[in-house]
């Protein structure tokens, strides 16, 4: 077994159970993957398989054409998001789709289509506000394509009555996204609990989105 696939196995049973500590998943919920650096494959969960017991030998290697190289277990139902976001995205390398309460509460809201980014956090953690992709059923081709077409250039995307995904050209940074999402909704539903939500300049919006883009290495 190569270096860098130790790492990437290593760094996705790291990240399942952070997002379990957090809370983000509830059972088998969820999915996490990362490329393995340098070669034409990725690492992902397995499909209904706890994130507080996981461990390396549980994991499914593929490849970016789609063909499962390791494993003995089904990989994660949402298989085809994780592919179809890295072959759309070279800058992706990590991936976290979480069933965070606030970031699939925000994304359960009837009539809008995207959560603005409230603060400075998202707007530079994130890119710019962030896009709910239109619901479709779990695992299905069409929930794979409408995540993949509305994460856009961004740190990540929420879908709507499910949950949220957190990229980044590490796991940390996918983990960060995640966290960033999570707040930035847990913020947007307060503010609309109180009053209007405020947006802030376009102008700073496209400087912070195009910081983003600097430091997630995504070619402007």
């Amino acid at each position: 077994m190569s270096e860098t696939l130790n790492k990437a196995k290593s760094e996705v049973v790291r990240a399942c159970k952070i997002i379990s500590g957090n809370g983000y998943v509830l059972g088998t919920a969820g999915n996490v993957s990362s490329i393995v650096e340098g070669e034409n494959l990725f690492v992902i969960t397995p499909s209904s398989y706890p994130y507080n017991i996981m461990e390396e030998k549980d994991l499914v290697v593929a490849d970016l054409d789609g063909n499962i190289v390791e494993g003995d277990k089904k990989p994660s139902i949402e298989f085809t998001m994780h592919r179809g976001i890295y072959r759309e995205r070279k800058d992706v390398k990590a991936i976290v789709h979480s069933h965070s309460p606030y970031a699939t509460a925000a994304a359960s809201v009837e009539g809008i289509n995207m959560i603005p980014a409230v603060d400075i956090e998202a707007a530079f953690g994130l890119g710019g506000d962030v896009d709910i992709a239109g619901f479709a059923p779990p695992g299905s081709p069409e929930l794979a394509e409408f995540a993949r077409a509305a994460i856009g250039e961004k740190g990540g995307v929420l879908l709507s009555n499910h949950g949220a995904i957190g990229v980044g050209k590490n796991m940390d940074e996918a983990l960060l996204a995640s966290d960033n999402i999570e707040r930035n909704c847990r913020l947007y539903l307060s503010i609309r609990a109180a009053g209007k939500v405020k947006t802030m300049p376009e102008e700073f919006m496209d400087f912070s989105s195009s910081v983003f883009k600097e430091v997630s290495g995504i070619k402007q």
